[in-house]
């Protein structure tokens, strides 16, 4: 459904602009030209178009002038093509996969991979059904039916398009592996064996460095790079999160990797981790878990049940601190949370030529406070970005890794799913709870320029192009623009 905004349609026309061809934009990167955007932009502020859409958390696929979409409609995937300047629905394919497994987390959702497109062909990917090409009209070209990889937090990585290569990692399948194919025909050209890399749900990145381009991809404990042309090992960081969910950033010479996740946190990140969305923790209850324990239990029967948990990752993911299984967290399971796994929550920031074990050679400096979860960091301005579930923002020097400012507390304590992106001197993030933030990107503390709030939630990261933002909620396309 199209709604209608008062506008002339004169003032539709879309500016020039490149594509955002696929997940965080142009090489992966999710920074927009120097174009002006419109300084505040929300549901009631300076809205082109808004267009219902199939429910999904996949982002926005620009290429050609229309928007490329995926959505779970009635146990269906569905394919969803826009056009760019009125929003209409051009067309929409539907597909009917394996039935979906039981899920541990309530934000795993159906439809989350982003589509990549190259202008001539638009690859889905749906984690029960697998490959879909298509050309822009929405012509099949070619299926690769794949098995559903089994995760219980779904499916979170996206295709990759690069020189006529189609990259996908299946991390946590039966079958690990990154596989590449050609995009005109779906036969495959090599497949990388990762069947020891466990889960995970980051997205191929392709480092267009200043001495050659690198196949890059996060895995358990690892981060991994290799050559694109025949999928051949370059060099390996060891050491890292058990569960990567983000995507790395780079520029010419330097790579940059962050990511956190539940099984490597101790201790206070731990703590904060479990509990940032809706409780501050004082240094005693960090200490002490059994002062938080006292907290929780409301009617002091000694055992603490779902209903007295607050909104948090404590709450979502409940039945892992429930070992026995009796629908309650007694006073040992409290205290005793799960042994850290191997690996540590890390930021690393590699040097381009690395060779081999890089893990200790070309490694030019580590990060370990205010690390993300799924959000994926920003290099913008010389600058990296790195945003917090539970709202805790971190601005970084991207050659020396000093803090510009660090764990800065935005209004939203809620998960942080949106990679943040870079556009005309302002840093875009969203949450799932729906607030909207545009940050200056170059202040030396954190200013907050403007914010919105959405109805839904903000899973999706948006496009940029143009001067315009283009922002998916999970059942609706919007576009803003002056």
């Amino acid at each position: 459904m199209l709604l209608a905004v008062p506008l002339v349609a004169s003032s539709l026309a879309v500016a020039p602009s490149d594509d955002w061809p696929q997940f965080r934009g142009p090489g992966g990167l999710a920074v927009a030209g120097d174009t002006a955007i419109p300084a505040e932009f929300g549901p009631d502020q300076n809205v082109l178009w808004k267009t219902t859409i199939p429910a999904g958390q996949s982002s926005p696929c620009v290429a050609g002038g229309r928007i490329f979409l995926s959505g779970y409609d009635d146990g269906k995937y569905v394919a969803v093509a826009l056009d760019l300047e009125s929003g209409e629905e051009l067309w929409r394919k539907e597909f009917t996969g394996t039935p979906l497994g039981q899920r541990v987390h309530p934000d795993a959702l159906p439809a989350t991979p982003t589509a990549a497109a190259d202008g001539e062909h638009v690859v889905f990917y749906f984690e029960t059904y697998g490959l879909v090409a298509v050309d822009p009209d929405g012509k099949p070209l070619w299926e690769k039916r794949l098995e559903d990889p089994g995760n219980t937090f779904g499916v979170g990585t996206s295709p990759l398009l690069f020189d006529g290569l189609l990259v996908l990692s299946r991390d946590g399948a039966s079958e690990a592996a990154i596989l590449c194919y050609d995009v005109t025909d779906g036969s495959e050209l090599w497949r990388i064996d990762r069947i020891d890399f466990g889960e995970s749900h980051g997205s191929p990145f392709v480092w267009n460095n200043a001495d050659r381009d690198e196949l890059v991809i996060g895995g358990t404990n690892r981060l991994c790079s290799y050559d694109l042309g025949s999928g051949e090992p370059l060099w390996v960081v060891d050491g890292l999160t058990n569960f990567p969910c983000t995507t790395p950033t780079a520029d010419a010479d330097t790579l940059y990797f962050a990511a956190w996740s539940t099984p490597n946190a101790t201790g206070r990140s731990f703590w904060e981790g479990a509990f940032a969305r809706s409780l501050d923790l004082s240094d005693e209850e960090v200490e002490e878990p059994m002062k938080l324990f006292d907290r929780l239990d409301a009617n002091g029967d000694g055992k603490i049940v779902p209903d007295e948990v607050p909104e948090s990752r404590a709450k979502d993911a409940f039945p892992f601190l429930d070992r026995n299984f009796d629908g309650a967290w007694d006073r040992t399971e409290f205290g005793t949370p799960p042994s850290p796994a191997p690996g540590q929550n890390l930021m690393v920031a590699v040097a381009r030529g690395a060779e081999g074990d890089a893990t200790e050679s070309s490694v030019r400096w580590t990060w370990r406070r205010g690390l993300p979860y799924v959000s994926s960091p920003l290099l913008y301005q010389g600058r990296v970005w790195l945003f917090k579930s539970g709202g805790l923002a971190t601005c970084l020097d991207a050659k020396t890794g000093k803090a510009v400012f660090q764990r800065e507390r935005l209004s939203d304590r809620s998960e942080y799913y949106m990679s943040p992106v870079g556009a005309a001197g302002r840093v875009i993030v969203g949450t799932a709870e729906g607030t909207l933030y545009v940050l200056d990107a170059v202040s030396d503390e954190l200013e907050v320029t403007h914010t919105a709030t959405f109805d839904e939630g903000l899973f999706a990261t948006p496009a940029v192009i143009g001067g315009r933002v283009y922002l998916r909620t999970p059942t609706a396309m919007w576009a803003f623009g002056e």
